[in-house]
């Protein structure tokens, strides 16, 4: 029984650190370099994946932090979490 629990537990983690590093706006391919971009909204599309915070990181603070991404463009140094972030590039 404290088997099937534990199983659960993980799954219930697994499923919620995935969703936590997918989010619109996550680039296909994400690097840690680049700085700060936070793209453009100048076309109607890119509207809808217009996102309050994501997060880049900053190669000369070494940390992650936040910035708005506007929904088009932009570099691929944009992450949905801190901890996501965090866990790429440190």
């Amino acid at each position: 029984m404290k088997f099937i629990l534990v199983l659960a537990c993980l799954a219930l983690y697994v499923a919620y650190t995935s969703a936590q590093d997918n989010c619109i706006g996550r680039p296909v391919l994400q690097v840690c370099t680049g700085g700060k971009d936070e793209g453009n909204n100048r076309h109607w599309s890119c509207r809808p994946r217009f996102t309050q915070v994501m997060w880049y990181y900053n190669s000369r603070t070494r940390d992650c932090q936040t910035m708005r991404y506007l929904g088009c463009g932009g570099n691929n140094n944009r992450y949905c979490s801190l901890a996501h972030c965090r866990r790429k590039c440190r």
